[in-house]
């Protein structure tokens, strides 16, 4: 491989150590640099961490777009249950119906195990209908379940 094209091992080296930086910066509060950092990482090698990480980094900013960006990209890294109701949010999500996506993704919520991505579909429709504080919730609800998620797939 060309120094160019990396090898995905230095691919994905390079993503930890963005992801780590990240955290610094995360945790120093310089939220667009450690946005900057998440999202290199997600480019890099695209986990939904990454993504997420700077989703969240992009909200204490107050910068929504960029959250919902963010939210989507962390969905393309997360395998999506297959459900009636999550297979209309998705249906209603590409149409632009954020109130029918809420629709569809609220009822899982009572559906155990409900998955990381109900709760970013959540995200996504709530910013979208401007319930900043409910989208908002929906992302630390979706962070938290996949910290759990990526603590169970490393202790197995």
């Amino acid at each position: 491989m060309t120094e160019l094209d990396p090898s995905p091992d230095k691919k994905q080296q390079a993503a930890g150590k963005l992801f780590a930086q990240g955290m610094q910066l995360f945790n120093k509060r310089l939220w667009s640099e450690a946005e900057a950092s998440f999202i290199q990482s997600g480019r890099l090698s695209p986990t939904s961490l990454a993504w997420l990480a700077g989703a969240i980094a992009a909200w204490r900013q107050e910068r929504f777009t960029s959250v919902a960006t963010c939210v989507e990209w962390a969905l393309h890294a997360i395998p999506i249950r297959k459900t009636p109701q999550s297979t209309e949010g998705i249906a209603r999500f590409e149409a632009g119906d954020w109130a029918g996506v809420e629709t569809s993704f609220s009822s899982l919520l009572n559906a155990p195990p409900v998955d990381t991505p109900t709760y970013l579909f959540l995200c996504i429709a709530l910013i979208n209908q401007g319930r900043l504080d409910e989208a908002g919730e929906q992302l630390m609800a979706g962070w938290r379940q996949e910290m759990a998620d990526s603590e169970v797939q490393a202790e197995s």
